[in-house]
């Protein structure tokens, strides 16, 4: 199972889930989907469509650990299937920068993003150092 992602979970990113994937899982590569990405205040969402480019990287999951992994994710994530959550999983089709496509799960921003600003680029590893409220988060303060 692959799974794409494009915030937290960035092998750049300091915090303990980024850690804990790249213990359950291997880095294929960096990676693209279509849509656009969203500063939700301490972390990204992502919302798909045609217009822009999201960069983030492409993840194969330990075979015997994936279900346990994307449990721990989703526990992350808080995607618990309820309407109120903020995401949910979703499968897109991810473009890995040295060729071929592959079909990932990722997490999917479900609310309005009315107000919010685009981080540039679609690139959050260039957007996140800096961003205090980010680095709260991630920091888990």
């Amino acid at each position: 199972m692959h799974l794409f992602v494009y915030g937290t979970l960035l092998t750049g990113i300091p915090s303990s889930m980024s850690r804990f994937l790249l213990r359950r899982a291997r880095l294929v590569g960096k990676a693209t989907i279509p849509g656009k990405l969203y500063d939700l205040g301490m972390y990204p969402g992502y919302i798909p469509g045609d217009a822009g480019t999201v960069k983030g990287e492409l993840f194969l999951l330990n075979e015997t650990q994936a279900v346990q992994t994307m449990e721990m994710l989703n526990a992350y994530e808080s995607v618990t299937g309820a309407p109120e959550d903020e995401y949910k999983k979703v499968t897109v089709k991810a473009k890995v920068g040295d060729g071929g496509s592959f079909e990932a799960m990722t997490y999917e921003f479900t609310k309005s993003v009315e107000g919010k600003m685009v981080i540039p680029l679609g690139d959050y590893g260039a957007y996140y150092p800096g961003n205090k409220a980010h680095e709260r988060f991630v920091n888990g303060e």
